[in-house]
């Protein structure tokens, strides 16, 4: 009888753990979504919108305002290995790449215990969208982000200075239009993603690519990006290669931009434009045959009231090869630029903006089209402490290997 009793009661028990486990994972279901990027990270938290919650394996930029709890997988994986360090000495690449989403990040590591960081595709867009491939932007995985979640310096690329880092690029804002309708913005989070890899991997050389489809005018495009880092270097070569994949010519206009925040994230006061051979303090559009390269130095604009009190870091963008873009303009927004003569101060609290267009452009079926730029920070003149471009050889027929089938 007791044993009964017992049975019964252990019997109602469970079925009352039960029912309670279903109405905990349906009040779960109506709550909670899912989002997994199968990094495995760790596990996220994130606020939702309309009272819902998030959980992801991994943080990418953008996320971190609607962080509610992280429980990052590094610290276990370091328990469980017993605190082993693996880390190498000396010049040297290190990276994480993820090839079936496109995303992840390189860091250069020096001697001195300097790095140059390199961020891709681990970020949402304006939009709220993933971009996928070798796009720059995003921040490390959260247990990684050395510089502390209230200031994001170490995201898109940036260097670590042995104490501090500095901002270099933020996430780009790159676009491609029809060449029928400009005004037809199609940003890379759009573009359908045919994948990625690591194509070469040493000790002195990194490769990485990715490929994409996109239709303009009812025609289909190909968009083969390659990014090569070198081990001991601030900076990274980015060829991208366009292919006309229609039956008809069709054309396009391309262009690849930022609002840098070089120095610190968030802010582009102490932002001055430079090129070869003077400052850049005033809105401008600059010519692209005449000179090879621009950046901001993070300086102090004297057109906008600024002293010359701030980092001295500064970063360029080179564009190499035979297809050079048909516009590079500084200014305080994206699109439009004023002319010389009315000086106006790149003096945008946060939106001084260094862009480059290319376009219209026509290519017949079959043809390509193939952009290759440097990218990274500038060096510094010991004696004024101006910039000072690196030097950053490139025998493009080097780059053609990766850009093979099925690459």
């Amino acid at each position: 009888m007791v044993k009964r009793i017992l049975l019964s009661l252990f019997s109602s028990r469970r079925r009352i753990a039960c029912l309670a486990g279903v109405v905990v994972l349906a009040v779960c279901a109506t709550v909670v979504k899912v989002r997994p990027y199968w990094h495995f990270e760790g596990v996220y938290v994130l606020k939702g919108g309309d009272g819902w919650f998030e959980i992801t394996d991994d943080l990418v930029l953008g996320d971190e305002n609607r962080l509610l709890l992280a429980l990052p997988a590094q610290p276990l994986f370091k328990f469980l290995r017993g605190s082993v360090s693996y880390a190498s000495a000396g010049t040297h690449l290190e990276h994480e790449w993820f090839r079936f989403d496109g995303s992840g990040h390189v860091e250069g590591h020096f001697a001195d215990g300097t790095i140059f960081l390199t961020c891709l595709s681990r970020y949402l867009d304006s939009g709220g969208k993933e971009t996928r491939g070798v796009f720059v932007g995003g921040g490390l995985p959260f247990d990684l982000g050395d510089a502390g979640k209230e200031t994001l310096n170490d995201t898109g690329v940036s260097f670590f200075d042995g104490t501090r880092w500095h901002h270099i690029w933020c996430n780009v804002n790159e676009s491609i239009t029809p060449w029928s309708n400009p005004s037809t913005i199609i940003a890379p989070s759009s573009w359908r993603f045919l994948g990625s890899r690591v194509a070469k991997d040493t000790s002195e050389e990194l490769v990485i690519t990715s490929s994409h489809e996109v239709e303009l005018d009812g025609l289909p495009f190909r968009v083969d990006r390659v990014a090569v880092f070198r081990a001991g270097t601030r900076y990274f070569t980015l060829a991208i290669r366009f292919t006309n994949t229609g039956r008809f010519p069709g054309g396009y206009y391309y262009v690849y931009g930022d609002e840098p925040w070089v120095g610190n994230y968030g802010t582009s006061i102490g932002n001055v434009g430079w090129v070869r051979d003077r400052l850049v303090p005033y809105e401008e559009a600059i010519n692209p045959r005449e000179h090879r390269w621009a950046g901001y130095f993070d300086y102090g604009n004297e057109a906008a009231g600024e002293e010359h009190i701030f980092s001295g870091i500064a970063n360029f963008i080179e564009w190499q090869g035979n297809i050079t873009p048909d516009l590079v303009y500084f200014s305080n927004q994206i699109g439009t630029y004023a002319a010389p003569v009315s000086r106006v101060p790149l003096n945008h609290p946060n939106n001084r903006v260094l862009f480059l267009q290319w376009g219209p452009r026509l290519l017949d079926p079959g043809q390509s089209d193939t952009i290759i730029l440097s990218i990274g920070m500038a060096d510094r003149d010991p004696m004024s402490g101006f910039p000072v471009k690196p030097d950053t050889p490139l025998d493009p027929a080097l780059l053609e290997p990766f850009f093979a089938p099925g690459s």
